[in-house]
């Protein structure tokens, strides 16, 4: 074995973690689909855990994402037309129990989600895009 194999190994690990893996390499309609069974166990974990009512539940995520969520949608339909995201969004959402602690991940991966969406069609909704 020579000095440079451990190197090379290094290298070969660290390419294996680059981009192009994960969700960078999933559909459009893959990823929205995905960021919506995350907004729907969102939407159940503050009204069955947290307590909230679901007209406030609602009313709270609307308030935060609604906009942006739209600009996606309609973007998204431009693309692949509104019978495919239709589609797309049919997917069964597994019930997630509940803590001991309030659990904000559901809610942090719709947004991560739908923020890889806005770059990926190109909308800056900081900018007004």
């Amino acid at each position: 074995m020579s000095w440079n194999s451990p190197l090379l190994f290094c290298l070969a690990l660290a390419g294996c973690a680059g981009p192009g893996t994960g969700w960078d390499r999933a559909s459009d309609l893959s990823v929205y689909a995905s960021a919506h069974a995350y907004a729907r166990i969102a939407l159940e974990q503050q009204v069955l855990c947290g307590g909230d009512s679901p007209e406030d539940a609602r009313a709270g995520f609307e308030r935060q994402f609604a906009g942006r969520n739209a600009v996606v949608r309609a973007a998204l339909v431009a693309r692949h037309g509104e019978a495919a995201l239709d589609r797309a969004s049919r997917h069964f959402v597994k019930r997630v129990s509940c803590g001991d602690v309030p659990d904000f991940q559901w809610g942090h991966r719709y947004e991560d989600l739908l923020r890889l969406l806005e770059n990926r069609l190109e909308i800056m909704p900081e900018r007004g895009g």
